[in-house]
């Protein structure tokens, strides 16, 4: 069957470039500027073991979100899928999780973060007052932006994603005239044990994929448009990693396991005392890059909860002229700002990892349920290849993810689905009409 047709949604604007860095942005955060160091760590020279392990299990979640996105073209990305699978109910618990467990609380993190950076070269931004003045001119610029039109957005994204990848892929090349062979050279086959441990590490680092995917609404084509732009951002990323670690290790040798900035470290040797520098001012774009995605995807997943009614009907209001979500966007601005300014970021983002892999799972799941419907956009959908291969090997790996996580974070989670779907269970029961048998 055909999904039944939506309320009226933004207009399709955004192309495979829009989708792609949107993606790229939220997964080549702040992270890579310590990631080789800490797989380094784990496995040394035989670090690439661990990347070529986690992106072929990544590729199977990637292709279950490429078929969902082509399947299911409305707003929400993660719980757009999971509505139009499982119902409202998994729906608003997939939405809820992506939005308050993962979104907001990764945004503030991340924009105290910049800050921080930015006060190294600005001392006075680090100050009370110059945090809150940053904080709003930040966010009043990127809300701004993304109220005035999605392709300004998305061209917003576009741009920092060529300025933060354009200055690591110069450290990859000039960084490979400094490689001593001798430092890549595998003193050992380490065990799966390790192996697996490297490899949770770098899943985490690759989350983010499904960041652009919350702009489906918005996308040209999204049948075509979704699976290339998945496919384009994974690529580029892992090519990025993989290349950065071959550099740091090939260039620091033994020292990039103690190393807790292993790029700027990198670049001090191949590029000379201003390397720092330069990493300093990559991070802030690297963080800015994020925020700037961030602002572009996260607020589509209010603005579809609020068109399924399951948050207040303005928010899911859309700009007479812009054709923009204003209310969602305006929202979630705030919404980070506040929980920036109070610091309860750290608490939130208890739930960020455990909540981001529940949606995950769902998602991978949902595929089956999807093609059980026959559910289809615009077009003829995108099939994964291998049949149920790629989602029934996707959960299964994030099962075994779930396994590594903290006692805490599973019963905070746990609490935290069992409380959202109780709310959402009661409001849908209410709404149902009440059939009077005479």
């Amino acid at each position: 069957m055909t999904e039944p047709a939506h309320q009226a949604e933004p207009g399709r604007v955004i192309g495979i470039a829009g989708v792609a860095f949107t993606s790229f942005n939220c997964i080549v955060g702040v992270g890579i500027f310590g990631l080789p160091g800490l797989v380094a760590g784990v496995l040394g020279p035989a670090a690439i073991l661990a990347y070529g392990t986690c992106l072929l299990l990544l590729a199977l979640v990637a292709l279950c979100l490429a078929e969902a996105g082509s399947r299911v073209p409305h707003a929400g990305g993660l719980y757009a899928y999971a509505a139009a699978a499982f119902g409202p109910v998994v729906g608003g618990v997939t939405g809820a999780l992506a939005l308050f467990a993962s979104s907001i609380g990764s945004a503030a993190a991340l924009a105290r973060f910049f800050i921080d950076t930015l006060a190294g070269f600005i001392p006075a931004a680090g100050s009370p007052v110059g945090v809150v003045v940053v904080l709003l001119a930040l966010y009043g610029s990127l809300a701004i932006a993304n109220i005035l039109g999605t392709r300004g957005g998305g061209r917003l994204a576009i741009v920092f994603g060529l300025l933060k990848f354009t200055p690591l892929a110069l450290l990859i090349i000039i960084g490979a005239f400094a490689v001593q062979p001798h430092n890549l050279v595998w003193t050992s086959i380490p065990p799966v044990a390790k192996v697996g441990e490297a490899t949770l590490l770098l899943f985490f680092a690759f989350m983010g994929i499904e960041s652009g995917l919350c702009v489906s609404g918005e996308t040209r084509n999204p049948a075509r448009t979704i699976p290339r732009a998945i496919a384009l951002s994974l690529a580029t990323v892992a090519a990025l990693y993989i290349g950065l670690q071959t550099v740091t290790q090939g260039v620091l040798g033994p020292a990039l396991a103690m190393s807790t900035a292993p790029l700027a470290d990198t670049a001090g040797v191949a590029l000379g005392p201003w390397g720092a520098q330069l990493l300093g001012v990559l991070t802030l774009l690297s963080a800015g890059g994020y925020l700037a995605a961030d602002m572009l995807s996260s607020p589509r997943i209010a603005f579809a909860l609020a068109r399924a009614g399951q948050l207040p009907q303005v928010v899911g209001r859309i700009h007479p002229r812009l054709g923009t979500p204003v209310v969602a966007i305006g929202l979630y601005s705030a919404s980070v700002v506040l929980v920036a300014l109070s610091g309860t970021f750290q608490q939130i983002a208890v739930l960020a990892v455990s909540g981001t892999l529940v949606t995950y799972l769902i998602c991978c799941l949902g595929v089956l349920r999807l093609r059980a419907l026959g559910v289809e956009g615009d077009g003829p959908p995108f099939v994964a290849p291998g049949g149920w291969v790629a989602p029934i090997g996707a959960a299964a790996m994030i099962v075994w993810l779930f396994t590594t996580l903290a006692t805490r974070e599973l019963v905070a989670t746990l609490a935290f689905v069992v409380v959202v779907g109780a709310v959402y269970a009661a409001r849908h029961a209410m709404r149902r009409p009440v059939v009077l048998i005479k």
